[in-house]
């Protein structure tokens, strides 16, 4: 049985933003993460198409309870340019994956991509030293 989800009007709001949207799986990764740890938060998957980005990120500056969102394609270049500041991976590698705006409303954007990903091979007992990586996606 799944316990019910209690959003209230402080809930903070996360988007996982996409375009399809039916394959994102990080609002069920999320969820039960919030729920466990008392985070009084939601991750809902946002169907955002590329040619509504730009209102889109308007739309989210003027909601003080949207905190957040993961980032998928087509999305990881083009939202860069709505962003007030991206961090030393998302500026190495063009791309971001997640964007969370500060008390100001600035959206502040990186990736976790790479890092993730080696972070995974190493837990799985691969050595990565002086090896080289390639990602696509």
């Amino acid at each position: 049985m799944q316990a019910t989800l209690e959003i209230s009007g402080k809930t903070r709001v996360f988007g996982c933003i996409s375009d399809p949207i039916s394959h994102v799986r990080a609002p069920s990764v999320f969820n039960p993460l919030f729920e466990k740890h008392g985070i009084d938060a939601v991750m809902v998957p946002l169907h955002v198409p590329p040619r509504g980005l730009s209102e889109f990120i308007m739309g989210l500056r003027a909601m003080p309870n949207f905190g957040g969102m993961s980032i998928t394609l087509p999305h990881k270049v083009p939202i860069m340019e709505f962003c007030d500041e991206i961090g030393q991976q998302g500026k190495l590698v063009g791309a971001v994956n997640y964007a969370a705006f500060d008390k100001d409303r600035r959206l502040i954007a990186d990736n976790c991509d790479g890092s993730g990903f080696v972070s995974g091979l190493l837990a799985a007992g691969h050595e990565i030293a002086q090896r080289r990586i390639l990602m696509v996606g």
